[in-house]
């Protein structure tokens, strides 16, 4: 199969000699699978010829790759500048080392974790990481964002937990949390305190110092919902059309957020099992863990179909959304955001009060207040674990609260 992509047959025989050379071949057949062109293919093969090279001269064995491996690749690469690479191609092997990585957790010659765990050279991060997934089961993109809080603060505090001490934790929050808003600065307390508690259960740290952490005052039901008009939102579905390449996925997507109210979250994880056609219905179970069957109506029925049979490309992959470019994997939740922003910018939407995928959420929430949903069918709908989530929705007759709001109590004077 490497034969197909390479011409050369002493670097094909070097390849199949060196370190990699038993999976050179299904390395090649996997790149075709996940849809690369030929001459994208080829450079990456070319560029694991070279990684397998480096790998040679230090005696590296393949079951023994790790995500420090191929940093300190990564970091050679970047030592020798262009003295031995042409311009494109330090990226090209960048790539392809990541690739063969990836290739190597899919075949199960290597754990999952070493692909998955961040290139830090600390144990801390990847244990923590096995902790919150094994005791708290946490999403990917959840703990994604745990893991750069929780390599500043290794960064800021050193890699010996029984150093650490409550000022030098509250000093790192401080000094951290200035810097953003609200939102930031509460994970931020929030990935401190649970690697504080992982220290504490490894017998690193005393328990007491997890109430170091302070808490990040915010108030319920402070803010009016984010939302768009309807008008608004047919003008984004109106504005996937034919003049991108993704216009048939970006529909679904933005019809998914905004008629169902799923989450960017709920629709990267979509797979075709939560899809039962003859009930036209969808089952989701978000962040909260809360599996739910929501029924699919007739647009959002129709514009996944067309997207499936029109858009998506053929490829084994068991979620329904996938990414356009090779490789094409399952979308993240980041990635789904970036539909709908990319769609408000199409349809002329400057003033949107968002622009991630929420702002359909909290819309498609409006729509069916206004509708005369109750808030409790409304919080059965978006999977709220606590009504009082939903009562933030009660707000959104801006003209009602302003016949009902009461004036602001004057302070008369009084006179002896």
């Amino acid at each position: 199969m490497v034969s197909d992509f390479l011409d050369a047959p002493r670097v094909v025989e070097r390849l199949r000699s060196g370190p990699a050379g038993a999976y050179v071949d299904d390395f090649a057949a996997w790149l075709a699978t996940a849809g690369y062109k030929r001459q994208v293919a080829r450079g990456m093969i070319r560029g694991l010829e070279r990684f397998a090279r480096w790998m040679k001269r230090r005696r590296l064995e393949l079951d023994k790759l790790s995500s420090d491996t191929v940093l300190r690749y990564h970091k050679y690469l970047k030592s020798i500048g262009r003295r031995t690479h042409r311009c494109g191609r330090q990226t090209e092997d960048v790539t392809s080392s990541r690739r063969f990585l990836c290739f190597l957790r899919d075949r199960g010659v290597i754990p999952a974790s070493e692909v998955n765990s961040p290139c830090t050279g600390t144990r801390w991060v990847g244990e923590f990481r096995e902790w919150m997934q094994r005791h708290r089961g946490v999403r990917q993109s959840t703990l994604a964002g745990y893991t750069r809080v929780v390599e500043d603060l290794i960064g800021a505090l050193g890699e010996r937990p029984e150093a650490y001490r409550a000022e030098k934790i509250r000093a790192f929050i401080m000094e951290r949390i200035g810097r953003h808003g609200l939102s930031k600065a509460q994970q931020i307390v929030t990935s401190t305190r649970m690697f504080l508690r992982f220290l504490a259960s490894m017998k690193k740290t005393p328990e007491s110092l997890v109430a170091c952490v302070p808490t990040i005052a915010s108030w319920k039901l402070s803010s009016l919902p984010r939302f768009l008009a309807a008008a608004e939102i047919e003008k984004v579905v109106v504005g996937c059309d034919d003049r991108t390449v993704t216009a048939l996925r970006d529909k679904a997507i933005i019809l998914l957020a905004s008629r169902l109210g799923l989450r960017a979250g709920d629709i990267a994880d979509l797979t075709f099992t939560d899809i039962d056609w003859p009930q036209a219905c969808v089952r989701v179970s978000g962040k909260s863990r809360r599996q739910v069957t929501l029924p699919i109506t007739q647009d959002v029925g129709d514009a996944i179909l067309a997207y499936l049979e029109h858009e998506r490309p053929s490829i084994v992959e068991q979620h329904v959304f996938v990414k356009a470019v090779a490789p094409h994997g399952a979308m993240s939740s980041p990635l789904v955001s970036s539909v709908v922003r990319r769609a408000l910018d199409r349809a002329g939407i400057k003033d949107a009060p968002s622009r991630g995928a929420h702002v359909l959420r909290h819309s498609a929430a409006t729509a069916m207040l206004r509708e005369g949903a109750t808030l409790h069918q409304i919080g059965s709908v978006l999977r709220h674990q606590s009504i009082e989530t939903t009562y933030h929705y009660a707000k959104v007759d801006l003209d009602l609260l302003r016949m009902v709001v009461s004036p602001w109590p004057e302070l008369t004077e009084v006179t002896p």
